[in-house]
């Protein structure tokens, strides 16, 4: 996680190189010359900022703090992964030979600010957990995704939450294809709120502008014919919404309400097996996969746990020390894997670290990379495939 946003701290991590470039792109006379002095003179970068007029201040804030809250490991993948799908090679080598992450999302920031937005509601969409989405299986049906169907679709929610709850009448969708997924954004407006802000000199209650929007996310995988849906503190108004997305999107009506419930249960006893091994998807995407961490937990009594782990440098350590533990009344409770890929494209080979703890957590999002580790998990037999239990709940 990035933390919270600090203009002192944002001063320190930014190179002088970015604050220059930034201000050129705004037109502000910053007052200092950057040029003259070393890099992180924070006091002498927060001083002049402070002598800035109030309006720049503001903007300059809230310019920073975009690039503050993508300044973490997944905020530069979501905006790699963004680039790509645009074939910007000079971006993607640029932005690997910048050190540091408010660097990096600084230069992108500043070279491609047509990529932020979408790169921004993806790094969201990776920490939402998978109990969050409501997923109900649908008929097989066409679909093409036609701007007019997405502005029928837009229209059908502002209506719905307009007439329900006066709030929502203006709602913009904007869709996006990824993966196996598309992924359609919906910002209905929300309610006016009112706010204590300074204004000059005087502190005031503001009655904000109706604009604020709250967050609806259809994600839909044609392959299975799944949608699944996120409208947090929206809850009873789900089925609802599924259905006008397949109305105006799919154009079928839904009859009867499927939800697939994902009954997965890890299955970490199988490291323990003689000729167990990671069985690596074709496509040569994973360079090696190690077992670095594993903790094994009491069945009489669950509170008592052993942990072995070992460094990445010795490779089946871990697994040696589990085989030669008596496991007759204990199960293995969590696991942490250290997987590596090849180098390739906007990919580094900085190990990614996997946690699953039984029953049926995993730190596995639902994007790129992830998903090829997911289907390793499978293919060992780890990660069963979820399963459609078919319940009805109309």
């Amino acid at each position: 996680m990035a933390g919270n946003y600090s203009t002192r701290q944002f001063f320190r991590k930014v190179a002088n190189k970015f604050l220059i470039d930034y201000f050129k792109a705004n037109d502000i006379n910053f007052g200092l010359d950057l040029n003259s002095i070393y890099d992180h003179e924070v006091e002498l970068i927060f001083s002049a900022f402070k002598k800035l007029d109030e309006a720049t201040r503001h903007k300059m804030e809230s310019d920073f703090q975009r690039v503050h809250a993508l300044a973490t490991d997944g905020g530069i993948a979501a905006l790699t992964e963004e680039a790509n799908e645009f074939d910007n090679v000079s971006f993607l080598n640029t932005i690997k030979r910048i050190w540091g992450l408010h660097n990096k999302s600084m230069f992108a920031y500043l070279d491609s600010p047509e990529y932020w937005h979408a790169a921004s509601m993806f790094f969201q969409v990776r920490n939402i957990s998978s109990s969050a989405w409501k997923v109900i299986k649908l008929p097989a049906s066409e679909h093409h995704f036609e701007q007019i169907d997405i502005d029928l679709l837009s229209k059908a929610i502002g209506d719905y939450f307009f007439d329900k709850e006066g709030r929502g009448r203006r709602c913009k969708i904007e869709h996006y294809p990824r993966d196996k997924f598309d992924y359609f954004y919906a910002f209905p407006e929300d309610f006016a709120k009112s706010s204590v802000e300074w204004v000059s000199d005087t502190l005031q209650d503001l009655l904000c502008n109706p604009t604020m929007a709250f967050e609806i996310i259809f994600r839909y995988n044609a392959e299975d014919n799944t949608l699944a849906l996120h409208a947090r503190k929206n809850t009873k108004k789900v089925p609802h919404l599924q259905q006008l997305f397949s109305l105006n999107i799919l154009k079928s009506k839904i009859t009867n309400f499927t939800p697939v419930i994902e009954d997965k249960r890890y299955d970490l006893d199988v490291l323990l097996e003689a000729d167990f091994s990671f069985v690596l998807p074709e496509g040569g995407d994973i360079f090696s996969v190690q077992l670095i961490k594993a903790r094994s937990t009491s069945k009489v009594n669950p509170n008592s746990h052993i942990t072995f782990e070992e460094s990445p440098d010795n490779k089946n350590a871990v697994q040696e020390q589990l085989n030669d533990l008596n496991l007759k009344n204990r199960y293995i409770s969590e696991v942490t894997l250290l997987v590596c890929f090849y180098p390739k494209g906007i990919r580094t080979n900085k190990p990614q670290r996997v946690t699953i703890t039984a029953p049926d957590k995993c730190s596995l999002s639902s994007f790129g990379d992830d998903l090829i580790i997911r289907e390793m998990l499978t293919l060992s037999g780890i990660e069963p495939q979820s399963v459609n239990l078919n319940l009805s709940c109309i």
